[in-house]
């Protein structure tokens, strides 16, 4: 896959998107894959989303935080994004690649379905 990268990242994850993902909700279950690359803090970040091969980019703010802070026996972590023209524009089946480049600029990459590009089915999140 490496040759097929969109670019240079230290840490990153890819996910094909589903519909839940991106009708019902505006966030990303944290699962062991995101939580490698954000840790186990809250942080809010800018990330710059962009779509493979087109040079739309949109900043936005997201919140990587857990969502059962208050629950001592259950964890939940949840990466959250602003709604964004990127994201508005992503359909299931679409790949998102979640990372931080070389210069620690977190990215957000989507992959449409059916292009040269796209990195295949994801259904759960798996290291980039």
């Amino acid at each position: 896959m490496s040759g097929r990268r969109a670019q240079e990242l230290d840490l990153a994850c890819i996910k094909t998107l589903s519909k839940s993902e991106l009708v019902d909700q505006k966030e990303f279950n944290g699962v062991i894959a995101l939580k490698n690359i954000f840790g186990a803090d809250k942080r809010e970040l800018t990330a710059s989303f962009s779509i493979r091969g087109s040079d739309v980019k949109a900043d936005v703010d997201v919140t990587w935080y857990e969502a059962r802070a208050s629950n001592e026996s259950r964890s939940e972590f949840r990466f959250y994004y602003e709604p964004n023209y990127i994201m508005n524009n992503a359909q299931p089946g679409d790949n998102i690649v979640i990372g931080f480049n070389r210069s620690g600029k977190l990215q957000c990459i989507l992959f449409k379905n059916g292009s040269e590009e796209h990195q295949g089915e994801y259904l759960s999140w798996a290291t980039y």
